[in-house]
C-alpha cells in the first residue's frame, strides 16, 4: 500500500461541520486503495453506560469516493449525538488491511486504543461555515459600466467616442460613455435574461476608464453619474430581484487619492506615511517606474496604483466604514474584494464581522486565481471568483487530446477544493475584464456554448460576463472590455444565442438537479471526447443528463435516456447528437 497517498487532518476539508448536526469526514488515499471504513465514537463513551448505543464504536462502509489524478477521496457525513467525535480509518488495499490513526498507518492487528485517535473535539454553532442561503441560486450578471450601455449623464464633461461596433477591438484609455443610467435602463433586459444578481466593476472616482485607480471611494465617478444614480439603480435592481455587489479596490489605491497625495507633499512627516508600503520616500512625485525600483510597493509594479498598508489599523478601519457607507448609502448586497490575496487576513476577518453584524446574509466574494482555503475557513469570505474550474473547462475544449476522464478528474478536484457550503456560493464564470472573452477563447460558437452548458451544469453560483450571452468577442485585456452591441441586439442578430442562453438560465432556476453534487460520468471509449453527466437531486426526484458532443462526429445514445426528450439543443434531435451538439435531458426518478 502506498502509506504516502494516505492524507487525513481533523479540520479544514478533511473534516468540518456541514451545520449544527452533520460532520463531513474526508481521507484522501491513493489508488490502490479498495475500499474504506470509518470507525468513530463519542471522545468520552467509556463513560455512558454499556447497554447505551453510544459506547460503542461504529464501524461504517465509506461508499462516496471521487477520482483526481492522483488519489481517490473518499466522504462520509455523519450526525454525532454529542456533537464530538473520535475515530479512525479501515483500509483494504487487496487482501490486506490496514488501520489509519493520526500517528500513522499500521496493521489490522494493532490494539486501537495504543494509537492517538483523531478527534474533533465540538461543533461550536459559530464555528460553522455558513454563506448566504441566497447566493446560491443567483445568476450573476458582469458588468464593466465604461462599456455597457450610455444613458444621458449631465454631470460627464468627458469627450464620447461614437459606440464601438462589436467586432472593433478597443482600448483603456477610450471614453465610450457607459455609465450607471445606461444599466438601469437595461433591467428590463436582463431580468427577462433571467439574471438576478448584478456585480459591477468599479464605480467609484478614478482616472482610468477601468476604474481599478481609486481617487474616492465615497464619491461615484460623473463619467457614470453621481451617488443618487447609484442608489437609484439598486433601487430598481431590487424591484426585479436582482442583488447588486460592488467591487472593492482595497489593495491599492489611485495616484490622486488623498492620503496618497499627502504623501508625495509631507513624504516621512505625513500622517498618512504608515497607510502604504513604502521602503524609500525618496521617490518621484510623478508616476516613474519607482515602483520598479523598490522604492515602494504597488500592483503589479504600476506606480499609479500605491499598494496599501492593510496591517495598519487605521487602513483597515477606513475601507471597513467605506465598506459600511456603500450598503448604508446605497443598499447593496455583496462585495468583490479586488486582488483580494494581497490583503491582510486581519482586515478580511475584521471586514467579515463589520459587514455581517450591518447583514447577516451580506456576501463577500475575494479575487483569489489559486487555492483559496486560507480564506474561506468561514471567518473571512464566503466566496472566490472559482478560476480552477474555469481552467479545467477551457483546458479540456481547447485540448483535443484529453478526454472525458480527464476532465472528470479535473472537475472531481475543483469540487473537492472547499467545503461543500462554499462551494455551492462559488462565483463560476468563463470570463471577465481579466481574461479573453469566452467566444474568443473557444474558437468557434458552438464550443463556446457547450462550455456554458458545462458550467451551468455544475454546483456554484453562475456568473455571465456582459455580452457573453451573444458570443461577444474580445482578446486579453482591455479588448475584452468591448462595448455592448445594443445596435446588433435590437436588431435581432443574436436571436439564437439569446434564446440559447435563457433557456439554460431557465433551466438552472427551476430544476435542481442543474446544481447538484450527485454527479455521474459516463465514459464511452469509441466517443471519448462526448462528454456526459447525469445529475441526480433526490430531494425533487429529478434527473438530468447532460450530452455535450465534442467529437466531429455523430453520437447516439445507448443509455436508459434513448429517446428522451432534448430540451436544449444546438445541432442536435430526439436522441442523436451532432457534432458539437448539446442536449440535456430531464427524466423523473418517481
Amino acid at each position: 500500500m502506498n502509506k504516502s497517498a494516505v492524507t487525513h487532518h481533523a479540520y479544514d476539508i478533511f473534516c468540518y461541520p456541514l451545520d449544527e448536526d452533520r460532520l463531513r469526514i474526508s481521507l484522501q488515499t491513493g489508488k490502490d486503495i479498495d475500499s474504506v471504513s470509518l470507525v468513530w465514537c463519542d471522545p468520552f463513551s467509556d463513560r455512558l453506560p454499556k447497554d447505551e448505543p453510544m459506547s460503542k464504536s461504529k464501524k461504517i462502509n465509506i461508499t462516496k469516493k471521487k477520482e483526481t489524478q492522483s488519489h481517490f477521496l473518499w466522504n462520509i457525513t455523519i450526525n454525532p449525538p454529542f456533537k464530538r467525535c473520535r475515530y479512525y480509518f479501515e483500509l483494504c488495499c487487496g487482501e490486506d488491511f490496514f488501520l489509519f490513526f493520526e500517528d500513522g498507518v499500521y496493521p489490522a492487528s494493532e490494539n486501537p486504543d495504543t494509537h492517538i485517535q483523531f478527534i474533533f473535539p465540538w461543533m461550536n454553532k459559530a464555528d460553522i461555515c455558513t454563506v448566504p442561503a441566497w447566493a446560491e441560486k443567483t445568476i450573476w450578471y458582469q458588468i464593466f459600466p465604461a462599456r455597457f450601455a450610455y444613458g444621458e449623464n449631465p454631470t460627464c464633461n468627458q469627450k464620447i467616442l461614437s459606440w464601438a461596433s462589436p467586432d472593433t477591438p478597443v482600448k483603456n484609455e477610450e471614453h465610450y460613455g457607459g455609465n450607471l443610467r445606461g444599466i438601469t435602463e437595461h433591467l428590463d433586459y436582463l431580468h427577462n435574461l433571467g439574471i438576478t444578481g448584478l456585480y459591477l466593476n468599479p464605480v467609484n472616482l478614478a482616472l482610468s476608464q477601468h476604474k481599478y485607480d481609486t481617487s474616492d471611494y465615497m464619491q461615484i465617478d460623473p463619467e457614470f453619474g453621481t451617488n443618487a444614480d447609484m442608489k437609484e439603480l439598486v433601487e430598481k435592481a431590487h424591484e426585479y430581484g436582482m442583488r447588486v455587489m460592488l467591487d472593492g479596490v482595497f489593495n491599492h489605491t489611485g495616484w490622486n487619492f488623498f492620503a496618497w497625495q499627502d504623501i508625495l507633499k509631507n513624504r516621512e512627516k505625513s500622517p498618512y506615511s504608515d497607510w502604504y508600503c513604502i521602503n524609500d520616500f525618496n521617490f518621484a512625485s510623478v508616476p516613474a517606474d519607482s515602483a520598479k525600483q523598490g522604492k515602494f510597493f504597488s500592483f503589479a509594479f504600476t506606480d499609479k496604483m500605491p499598494k496599501l498598508n492593510t496591517n495598519n489599523p487605521e487602513v483597515r478601519a477606513y475601507i471597513i466604514n467605506v465598506c459600511k457607507a456603500w450598503v448604508q448609502n446605497y443598499c447593496i448586497d455583496a462585495i468583490r474584494l479586488d486582488v483580494a490575496n494581497e490583503l491582510s487576513h486581519v482586515l478580511c476577518k475584521e471586514l467579515r464581522a463589520a459587514m455581517k453584524s450591518l447583514r447577516p446574509d451580506f456576501f463577500i466574494v475575494g479575487e483569489v486565481w489559486n487555492h483559496a482555503m486560507p480564506w474561506l475557513r468561514g471567518d473571512e469570505f464566503d466566496s472566490v471568483i472559482n478560476y480552477p474550474l474555469r481552467s479545467a473547462i477551457q483546458s479540456f475544449a481547447k485540448d483535443k487530446t484529453q478526454s472525458t476522464k480527464d476532465l472528470e478528474l479535473h472537475l472531481n478536484h475543483c469540487l473537492s477544493l472547499y467545503y461543500e457550503q462554499t462551494e455551492r456560493v462559488l462565483l463560476n464564470q468563463l470570463d471577465s475584464h481579466d481574461t479573453p472573452r469566452l467566444a474568443t477563447t473557444a474558437g468557434t460558437n458552438e464550443t463556446a456554448l457547450q462550455e456554458l452548458a458545462l458550467l451551468f451544469a455544475l454546483p456554484g453560483s453562475v456568473c455571465l460576463y456582459y455580452g457573453t450571452e451573444v458570443l461577444l468577442q474580445g482578446e486579453q485585456d482591455p479588448d475584452c472590455r468591448r462595448c455592448m452591441p445594443w445596435k446588433e441586439i435590437d436588431a435581432g442578430n443574436y436571436k439564437t444565442q439569446l434564446s440559447f442562453i435563457k433557456e439554460l438560465i431557465n433551466l438552472r432556476k427551476t430544476n435542481l438537479a442543474m446544481s447538484s453534487f450527485n454527479i455521474r460520468f459516463i465514459h464511452d471509449k469509441e466517443n471519448p471526447r462526448v462528454v456526459q453527466l447525469i445529475k441526480t437531486d433526490e430531494t425533487i426526484k429529478k434527473q438530468i443528463y447532460v450530452i455535450l458532443n465534442f467529437n466531429k462526429k455523430p453520437f447516439t445514445l445507448q443509455n436508459e435516456f434513448q429517446g428522451q426528450e432534448i430540451l436544449l439543443s444546438q445541432n442536435c434531435t430526439n436522441a442523436t447528437v451532432y457534432a458539437n451538439g448539446i442536449g440535456i435531458i430531464t427524466k423523473d426518478l418517481c
